[in-house]
């Protein structure tokens, strides 16, 4: 089976979401999460974990977190084995989760906020709830209005909408209230490889790192963790190194020069962005994805055969992968 991939550091921030096992109810009476809160306290203090928002549902749990140590699996294991073992005790048959735990690792003020507000709407967004301070089971209220759980890190509502708490409190829930009703906010899009949330520059550094290690061939992502730019970050690259005149206009059938940019643009792309050929098309303009493809496959064929045109567009394409690694 796949796995997925956990990418840890020091300082990490994640999204963690884990599920019942065929979308069944993990969480069949309120003393069950009770007791699931009081491990989520003592696993926190344990392993050094800060919780900052936390919404326990039906079927499925989310956690917006931060470890202080390369231990979140330690942490999660915890987690998941002392709950399954208390549902075995009251006479739970099977599997308790859906396979492994998901742990999206988020980077920027942007993405993080989306997900805490994410997690706190979650009761609205299923119906359990008109307004997410009436539902029991998250630490909205907490955020808000404050509380008595003092092992739930508060700092960050003050960093991001202060100064003051108290001020801070109303601005987060001024910026929960305003995404109600307006459907899920959760950037699913944007997330790479089920992985990873962040700026281009983030998800670059973090891909940059992981090509250094030997990753194990099912981890899922694993081909797009290694691609390491963007589609623009590329096109720019190639204009800059290999075509100052750009490529947005150029006749491509009486044009060496632009026929050679074009082919090592198009083979960066596939080989270090997750760009299609329809993407590669929409940028150069004037062209389908088809088309494209069978320029590429042309001009690759032609290449093979020609030693010094294959040099060449080694040469170009060795400066623009250096470059775009220098940033």
């Amino acid at each position: 089976m796949p796995r997925m991939l956990r990418i840890q550091f020091a300082g990490a921030i994640y999204h963690i979401f884990s599920r019942g096992d065929f979308k069944q109810d993990i969480f069949r009476q309120e003393d069950d999460k009770a007791y699931f809160l009081r491990l989520l306290r003592t696993g926190a203090e344990r392993y050094g974990i800060n919780i900052f928002t936390y919404c326990l549902m039906n079927n499925h749990y989310h956690l917006s977190i931060r470890i202080s140590s390369e231990n979140l699996p330690e942490f999660m294991h915890y987690l998941g084995s002392s709950y399954a073992n208390y549902l075995v005790r009251g006479g739970w048959l099977g599997h308790v989760f859906s396979g492994r735990y998901k742990s999206i690792c988020v980077k920027e003020e942007e993405y993080f906020l989306i997900v805490n507000r994410y997690i706190h709407l979650n009761p609205v967004e299923a119906a359990f709830a008109g307004k997410p301070e009436e539902y029991a089971w998250s630490n909205y209220c907490q955020c808000v209005d404050g509380g008595n759980e003092s092992w739930i890190e508060e700092r960050w509502l003050e960093e991001y909408f202060g100064p003051g708490l108290r001020e801070a409190r109303l601005r987060y829930r001024q910026f929960v209230e305003a995404a109600m009703g307006m459907g899920s906010s959760y950037p699913e899009n944007e997330v790479v490889a089920q992985a990873l949330l962040g700026s281009e520059d983030f998800v670059r550094r973090i891909k940059a790192s992981i090509r250094e290690k030997e990753w194990p061939k099912d981890v899922i992502g694993r081909r797009d963790l290694e691609r390491i730019v963007s589609l623009k970050e590329t096109y720019e690259a190639v204009c800059h190194l290999v075509r100052p005149a750009g490529l947005e206009c150029g006749d491509y059938r009486h044009d060496e020069d632009y026929r050679h940019a074009c082919f090592v643009l198009i083979d960066l792309a596939r080989e270090y962005t997750p760009a299609s050929y329809n993407d590669i098309a929409e940028l150069l303009g004037g062209i389908s994805g088809n088309a494209v493809a069978h320029r590429f496959l042309r001009m690759k064929e032609r290449i093979a055969k020609d030693s010094m045109m294959h040099a060449k567009v080694d040469a170009d394409k060795k400066r623009i992968i250096e470059a775009l690694k220098r940033g």
